[in-house]
């Protein structure tokens, strides 16, 4: 058992770095989600009387916790203080330590205790001055642990940890009628309108819920038609290139962003455009709020002004920099064209494939759920300051929105 042990057992060391900061030593194995925070009301390491530095660690996963240590040293001969050891609430070791019995390894704790989520180490000066150099904690993992996975009402697998904390992969599951798999959820529940919030497929998850819900996203089938704007106003737009049906998705990301196939479900690749009166226009990301614009020739997270090219039901957006024109596209290659990343172009503004595509999709419509066998199309709703309705006209659903009407779709129904 003690061989087993000793297999097992894993150690983190907390060196000491400034009077709010510690860092993880070269070599420690810490837990996968741990939260470190340290404090000292004096200077870096060192208490005078009465002084205290806290180590708190915090999303430590269940590990058991085996022996706690800390390096110190002291004034030649003088300095003293208290170290305290608390786990989950609980009060574990209170030990003196005093200049004639500081070292590199000071023993505070030595046991087993299991199933910790939060520690503190606290030390109080009793005497000027004792110094705290680092914490060292050996721990071992906790048991492995599985997840069910759930769609609609039925269990379709187990994922099990090979191994206690190494995680487990999230698959992904195929679309069903109407409904996108979009990733997996701690909650159960049925139609919601609001995006809920999921864990991705192929994401490495540690168990720390018995079940996870198969979460779905209701999509129409698309006609694979597409008007795009001729008359420009400010609302929710796609950024498209019309030829390769490619949209800019997501925010500004080391300089660049990132391209994909155009899909109106896809709330990633909404952006929502506020025009001005000097023609030009800010870009705003719907889901996260972020800023789209440009930091010289790069793409930032900036509230930058974008000068329009528009003709018919073209339109581009660009911007000057020493003289020089930039336009935002979405085909830039690099490495020899093996990637290709959306961002800005040195070129005039002028006759191109870019447009503007209106989601014309009410966030109300947005549907979700964990039981897509149960729901077919969308179903009234009763949000805080709107109702919207369900009516059946020549046997297609409409949906009536402040006197607006809109198909299932999201499309607006032109009168």
């Amino acid at each position: 058992m003690i061989h087993l042990l000793l297999v097992i057992l894993s150690v983190m060391t907390w060196t000491v770095e400034s009077k709010n900061t510690v860092k993880l030593t070269d070599g420690s194995t810490a837990p996968y989600n741990l939260e470190a925070s340290y404090t000292n009301t004096y200077n870096k390491g060192q208490l005078r009387l009465g002084d205290e530095a806290t180590l708190t660690l915090k999303n430590m996963g269940g590990v058991s916790v085996e022996r706690v240590s800390l390096a110190m040293h002291a004034n030649e001969q003088s300095g003293a203080g208290n170290v305290e050891v608390e786990g989950n609430g609980t009060r574990w070791a209170d030990k003196t330590v005093t200049w004639q019995n500081v070292s590199a390894d000071v023993e505070v704790y030595k046991g087993h205790q299991p199933d910790v989520e939060t520690m503190t180490i606290r030390v109080t000066g009793l005497q000027n001055s004792i110094y705290v150099d680092a914490f060292t904690i050996e721990w071992s993992p906790r048991a492995a642990q599985q997840v069910v996975l759930m769609k609609g009402a039925t269990p379709i697998d187990t994922l099990r940890e090979e191994q206690g904390m190494n995680g487990v992969v999230l698959p992904w599951l195929q679309d069903e009628d109407h409904w996108h798999f979009r990733g997996w959820s701690k909650e159960e529940f049925w139609t919601v309108y609001d995006e809920p919030t999921y864990i991705l497929p192929e994401t490495l998850y540690y168990p720390d819920n018995d079940v996870l819900w198969a979460v779905y996203q209701w999509e129409e089938a698309d006609t694979g038609e597409r008007n795009y704007e001729e008359n420009l106003e400010s609302g929710v737009y796609m950024y498209v290139n019309r030829i390769t049906q490619m949209a800019l998705t997501g925010v500004p990301e080391n300089g660049a962003m990132r391209r994909a196939e155009a899909n109106v479900y896809d709330a990633n690749q909404h952006y929502e455009l506020t025009f001005t009166e000097d023609n030009t226009v800010y870009i705003t990301h719907v889901p996260t709020g972020t800023p789209i614009g440009y930091n010289g020739k790069q793409m930032a997270a900036k509230a930058s002004p974008w000068n329009v090219y528009h003709q018919g039901d073209q339109t581009l957006f660009y911007t000057t920099i020493n003289g020089k024109n930039y336009v935002l596209w979405l085909e830039i290659m690099e490495g020899g064209g093996n990637e290709t990343h959306a961002g800005l172009l040195q070129a005039n503004p002028g006759e191109s494939p870019m447009g503007l595509l209106e989601t014309m999709m009410p966030t109300e419509i947005y549907a979700f759920t964990c039981h897509p066998e149960a729901m077919v199309g969308i179903e009234s709703v009763q949000p805080s300051e709107l109702r919207i309705q369900k009516i059946l006209r020549d046997g297609q659903v409409l949906i009536l929105r402040q006197g607006e009407t809109y198909t299932m779709t999201g499309m607006r129904v032109k009168e």
